[in-house]
């Protein structure tokens, strides 16, 4: 049964005898089960699957940030698949990302299991305003899946020059205003205006979690 999950950071790597394009992976996001007798990685030493994207210095990273602890990290691409991202933490736990939007979370304690995001995705990349429907699937603490459906509202909000890693970046704001029949919320994504892609963004992942802040990043 999945548990209630705690967010904690990794302690800053100390890498003095490594190249300028390592030191820069200096934590990751660590979203970890509360369950007794589980015992914490030392700092610095990653499972192999995550050491194996830390060592390939052309990996993509992802800044992700949760709104409400004020924690984060920095999460690593392990693959893409129907253009659907899998975004690997140090301790495992992933988040599913299509063309910047998150699709899915597994580790992080009430799961958004799966969404269809077509509809919003389509209006968001593209600048227009209109209405769509999300649907997402959810795995809660009793090991059942509920869906819900949402009808959204998509808008432009204007331009917006955000400062990132990569540096300053001219953008799009686009929002996502979601209802269902007893839940909503408001994403907010800065798209690119030279790129077409989404750079940063402020995305609903589930009651347990909230919002989850992701900006791109620099190894």
């Amino acid at each position: 049964m999945i548990r209630h999950a705690v967010l904690t950071l990794l302690t800053t790597m100390l890498l003095s005898a490594c190249t300028a394009g390592e030191s820069l992976i200096y934590r990751g996001l660590e979203m970890v089960e509360d369950e007794p007798g589980r015992v914490a990685l030392p700092a610095g030493q990653f499972p192999p699957r995550f050491a194996a994207l830390v060592a390939d210095t052309s990996v993509p990273l992802l800044v992700v940030t949760i709104e409400s602890s004020k924690q984060g990290g920095r999460l690593l691409l392990e693959n893409s698949v129907n253009d659907v991202e899998t975004w690997l933490s140090a301790d495992m736990s992933a988040l599913m990302i299509q063309n910047g939007i998150i699709r899915g979370t597994r580790g992080v304690g009430s799961e958004l299991f799966a969404s269809d995001i077509s509809e919003p995705m389509k209006l968001i990349l593209s600048g227009n305003t209109g209405y769509s429907d999300r649907f997402t699937s959810n795995l809660g603490g009793d090991d059942r899946i509920r869906t819900r459906t949402y009808r959204c509202l998509v808008e432009t909000r204007g331009s917006d020059v955000i400062n990132l890693e990569i540096g300053r970046v001219a953008t799009r704001v686009m929002t996502e205003d979601c209802k269902s029949m007893d839940q909503s919320f408001t994403n907010t994504y800065w798209v690119s205006s030279t790129t077409g892609a989404i750079v940063q963004s402020r995305q609903w992942a589930g009651d347990e979690v909230g919002y989850m802040i992701t900006q791109v990043g620099v190894r």
